[in-house]
Order: C-alpha cells, then structure tokens, then sequence
C-alpha cells in the first residue's frame, strides 16, 4: 500500500517539477556586456554589479570583453553568437573597430528594436578616428543615431553636481534615485526630438551637460538609456547602482507598457 502511494506522488510531483522548471526557464533574461575600455575599470566594475544586483534576480550573463591594448583589442570574440538570444545588450566600449561581423550583430541587435543600456564612454564605442584594422569596422554617428545626443569632449577632473530635471522625477528610472556629485564630467549635446533627458551636470561655473537620459532607435524603436556617470567612485554610489537597475528593469517592459508610462 505505502509502495503505490510513493508510485502515485512520484506520477504527480515530476509534472509539477517540469512544469516550475519550464516556467523559471522561461522566466530568465540574458544580458549581454559588451566591455571594451582601460579608462574607468568597467571591466570589473560591471561584473560585480552584475553579480551583486541582477545574477540575485535570474538574469544570465555574457561578458564579451576585448583586451586593453595591442591589435587584439578590437576582437571581441563570441558577440555575434551572445547577441542572437539577447534580451538586454550593455555597452561600455571607448573608440574600438570590432570586426565587420560583430558590428553587423550590433546593429542587427538594435534595428529589432532590441533594448541597450549605455554608460560612461559608450558615447564613443565605435569611432577610431580612422584608424580602424582591415576587416573591422567603424560606426561614427553611432552617439547621435543610437543615442540621440552628440559627444563632443569632456572637462578635467573636476567635481559637479548631479541635478534631476523637473520633468525627471516622476520617470520610473529615476524611482527611489538620490545622487549627489561626481567628477569627470562629459560633454554632450541632445540632438533628438526622441531624447527625454533625466539628469544633468553643474559645474562650478553653472555650466550644465546632460548626463542622463532616453532614447528610441529606428524604425523598431529599440529602447536605449544612456549615462555619462559611470567612473570609479559612480558604482560605490548607491543612487548609481539603483539607476542602473531601475534600467535594467525598465528594458523588459513590453513595448505597449513602455508607450504608456514614459519614453
């Protein structure tokens, strides 16, 4: 009798199983970190946060990472594959010409109207200024195409202090977000009707520069957020961190949802 009970538990509980196995499946989100800089340490900086504030959360990760220096360091092996699946693609990049194949995955990615988050130098991941190797390639109107705004420069290593915008604060990325100053401040100009800015940058002087805002790519309107913040000191910031994951959270809204609440 004991023996066709156990028979009978095991019958029901595997189904069961398979199905809370299927559905947690289903329910994961893969981000794919494109790194490829040797300014701001986003190479270690990214990766715990990842494990910190999204592996927690279910999401699985792909860092494709490409070396600091030499030819080699616009490579980045496994992106074109990593990319197929992506729910979510990170950017953190300064001025490299990845090979033909792994840019055409990039804007590949993006014209699915798939969405990207972007910080610190990603304002210029693809602009070598010329010197891109043969068989690699250049994106240069990357920062006004994909991110609505023109980078031109930055100012020294002087503090400023982080603003929300009036019209900011009610947006669902700046939820629960307390920032104060950070340093090393980016010039950028908003060049796009599309461009909803959150935060911005005071200098000393008064001088103002965004360093925070929202973006839709082609004609798919992939949902694209991008910061400026992002050195060091920025991921120690808690304010900073929460950005990032209100962002992270915002990039699995469905696109209906996205339409309703907010650009």
């Amino acid at each position: 009798m004991i023996e066709e009970i156990l028979n009978m538990a095991k019958i029901v509980l595997i189904p069961v199983l398979l199905l809370l196995f299927t559905v947690d499946v289903a329910a994961e989100k893969k981000v794919v970190f494109m790194i490829g800089e040797r300014e701001y340490g986003t190479k270690d900086t990214l990766q715990e946060f990842y494990k910190t504030e999204l592996a927690p959360q279910g999401w699985q990760a792909n860092f494709v990472m490409a070396p600091s220096r030499g030819e080699v360091k616009n490579n980045f092996p496994g992106l074109e594959h990593a990319l197929k699946d992506a729910d979510l693609f990170f950017l953190s990049v300064r001025r490299r010409a990845p090979t033909i194949g792994q840019l055409n995955a990039v804007r590949e990615y993006l014209s699915a109207g798939k969405p990207m988050i972007g910080v610190r130098t990603a304002s210029h991941p693809f602009d070598t200024r010329g010197q891109a190797p043969s068989g690699h390639a250049e994106w240069l109107g990357f920062d006004e195409e994909v991110l609505g705004a023109k980078y031109t420069g930055h100012y020294g290593d002087e503090t400023f202090a982080i603003e929300t915008l009036e019209g900011g604060k009610t947006h669902p990325l700046l939820e629960g977000v307390v920032m104060g100053e950070s340093t090393k401040l980016y010039k950028n100009e908003l060049r796009s009707p599309a461009s909803h800015l959150l935060l911005q940058g005071r200098r000393e002087n008064g001088d103002l520069e965004p360093v925070a805002w929202t973006h839709t790519y082609g004609p798919q309107k992939a949902w694209v957020f991008y910061t400026s913040l992002g050195v060091r000191q920025d991921f120690k910031d808690e304010g900073f961190r929460k950005l990032l994951r209100n962002a992270v959270e915002h990039s699995t809204i469905s696109k209906e949802t996205v339409k309703k609440r907010s650009p």
